[in-house]
């Protein structure tokens, strides 16, 4: 004996089809898809519900973690304005352009902590160096640096793999490798100047994705045999929800709370500053 459920009133009707219950009966939570379905059927109309029943067995039954988020972003994307805001997420990890994610529905549905790649853009061809005007007090005896390095976490990368943490009292020794015209560069480039520089550029060129506030910042200096430097800037950005509204009030294009930006600057024996590679990633969450 086959049964369709059918619930309908004056103002609404909705029914479930024979597939979709075969569907839900296969499930390994479908009990908690009937729940959750129920609860949240009237945010979506007309054609909409049955792409969002879709959507919503993905978003709980799938394993892999990117057809979840894509399933999260359908359904946000289906249902009614006022109730898009409870479709919301938290990222409880960044690591380089990985990131750990939790996404929730109100107080009905969370997922727990699951990781994606992101998405990524390459900003290579917007930002080739910094500012100028970042260079007009050159400086060949670091001093923005040695402010920087208390407040700031700054590496020394004696290998791929080994890493030392800078200090004050390395700084000597660093600077007697390398000319005076590679001290003016570093100055910016291993500074709080050189990462303003870059946020600002990133917010330039892609208001969707501004860094906000005050993100968190690793940098990681490389001093080749032939006498190049390389420093990496490591930009982190996450932001809770209700902080990344009150950003949003100055920056209204700004989307995405939780961003990830690398920055690759090469400094060349002659001082030449150049920002090699340049990418921005978020999790691909709408």
């Amino acid at each position: 004996m086959t049964t369709v459920f059918n619930i309908s009133g004056s103002l609404f009707s909705r029914t479930i089809s024979l597939n979709e219950i075969k569907e839900i009966k296969n499930a390994k939570n479908s009990s908690e898809i009937k729940r959750l379905w129920d609860k949240i059927a009237d945010w979506f109309c007309g054609t909409d519900k049955e792409n969002a029943k879709k959507a919503l067995f993905e978003l709980l039954n799938n394993d892999d973690a990117n057809i979840k988020i894509d399933a999260f972003n359908q359904l946000k994307a289906m249902a009614s304005p006022a109730f898009k805001d409870a479709f919301t997420y938290t990222t409880t990890a960044i690591n380089d352009t990985a990131f750990t994610v939790n996404l929730s529905i109100g107080a009905l549905f969370s997922t727990g902590e699951i990781s994606t790649a992101g998405k990524s853009i390459s900003l290579n061809e917007h930002i080739k160096t910094f500012t100028p005007e970042y260079f007009i007090e050159r400086d060949i005896h670091l001093e923005q640096v040695k402010k920087d390095i208390p407040r700031s976490e700054m590496y020394f990368c004696h290998t791929t793999t080994h890493h030392e943490r800078i200090t004050v009292d390395m700084l000597p020794q660093i600077i007697n490798k390398i000319s005076e015209k590679q001290k003016e560069s570093l100055n910016v480039a291993l500074s709080q100047i050189g990462v303003i520089d870059i946020k600002n550029q990133i917010n330039q060129h892609t208001k969707a994705m501004s860094l906000l506030g005050n993100p968190s910042k690793k940098l990681f200096l490389s001093l080749e045999n032939q006498g190049n430097i390389t420093v990496e800037i490591h930009i982190i950005n996450n932001l809770d929800a209700e902080k990344h509204r009150v950003y949003q009030e100055i920056c209204p294009e700004s989307k995405y709370p939780c961003l990830y930006a690398k920055a690759q600057i090469d400094i060349d024996t002659n001082g030449n500053c150049h920002i090699s590679d340049i990418t921005l990633s978020h999790p691909g969450i709408e």
